[in-house]
Order: structure tokens, then C-alpha cells, then sequence
């Protein structure tokens, strides 16, 4: 069984630890979820989960689990669900967004070399990725095919999103939830 830290509504640790899957938490309370997008060139992987996690396109993701951070599980799940190893060190944080009982800690990852890569899927979590322009993630959403929460990271982080090749440096104009 999987435990999650309890965390408040400015992302601090509340103390209370729960098991993944419980849905007795307060309004004011909050577990931690990390989701990674991954740029090469103009494109996006997006990735469609596997049929027993809903069969959506959606960003690679999932819960930090109890005495982990962000950056930690972030690096275990892309090395878990696509079989890339990505250092902690090597990640651009963009912000959070918090819904009910949730806040996701928004990461990006950009690398012209990721074009060639030969990701190995896991099959209990992920059926296929697919690299994607801005205009073809806007389309998954216009369909209604773009996971809700992918969606709320591409509409505030990644739909204005530049990267100056000098600074590579994110310029994101607001950062506020």
C-alpha cells in the first residue's frame, strides 16, 4: 500500500499521512500529485494510458508518495511509465495548479535529442505516446480526449510557453494560481 503526506493549501506539510486512495481529507487539505511535460523541437509527448487507467490522453504524472518530493517522483515516474532516466537536476519547475483535494506540481523538460528516443512503455500504465504540436494538443482538448487535469497545465503553463535558445529559460507570464 502506497502512503501520501498531507499537505495544506500553500503546499506545506500538514503532519497527517493518509493511504492512497482514501478520500477522508478535509476542504483545506491536499495530497501532492507531479506531472512532467516533455518538449522536443515544437512538439509535446502526450501519452494515451492504458485502458485500466481510463484509455485518455493525459502528461506523465502520478502521486508523490509520503517523504518524496516532487522533483523526486518525477524522475521515478518517467523512468517507470516510459523508461527515460531524467536527473532531478535537469527540470524546470513551472508552477502548481490546485483542484479538490489535489495540487500538481507542473515540471518541464525540454531536449532536441528526445526525437530518437526508443521509450519503453509501461504496459499496466501506458498504451502509446505520440509527440504533438500545440494546435494538436488543442484539438485532443476541443474533442474532449485531453485529461481535465492535462488540460488545466496546458491552458496556464505550456499553450504560451517560449523557450530562448540563450537563456533556455522558461517565460511564463503568470505564475499565479
Amino acid at each position: 500500500m502506497e502512503f501520501l503526506d498531507v499537505y495544506d493549501k500553500t503546499g506545506k506539510l500538514t503532519g497527517k499521512i493518509i493511504a492512497r486512495g482514501d478520500k477522508n481529507l478535509a476542504d483545506d487539505e491536499f495530497i501532492k500529485l507531479v506531472v512532467v511535460w516533455l518538449k522536443c523541437g515544437d512538439k509535446f509527448l502526450i501519452q494515451k494510458t492504458s485502458k485500466e487507467k481510463g484509455g485518455e490522453f493525459a502528461v506523465v504524472g502520478g502521486h508523490v508518495p509520503t517523504g518524496k518530493t516532487s522533483l523526486n517522483q518525477a524522475s521515478v515516474e518517467l523512468e517507470e511509465e516510459l523508461g527515460i532516466v531524467i536527473a532531478e537536476g535537469k527540470f524546470k519547475t513551472l508552477g502548481n495548479i490546485i483542484i479538490p483535494h489535489a495540487i500538481f506540481d507542473v515540471l518541464f523538460y525540454e531536449d532536441e535529442n528526445l526525437v530518437n528516443y526508443n521509450f519503453t512503455l509501461q504496459e499496466s500504465e501506458v498504451e502509446q505516446v505520440k509527440w504533438l504540436t500545440k494546435k494538436e494538443i488543442e484539438n485532443l482538448i476541443s474533442e474532449g480526449l485531453l485529461r481535465k487535469s492535462s488540460q488545466l497545465h496546458y491552458e496556464k503553463f505550456i499553450k504560451n510557453l517560449t523557450i530562448t535558445k540563450t537563456t533556455a529559460f522558461i517565460n511564463v507570464c503568470n505564475f499565479e494560481n
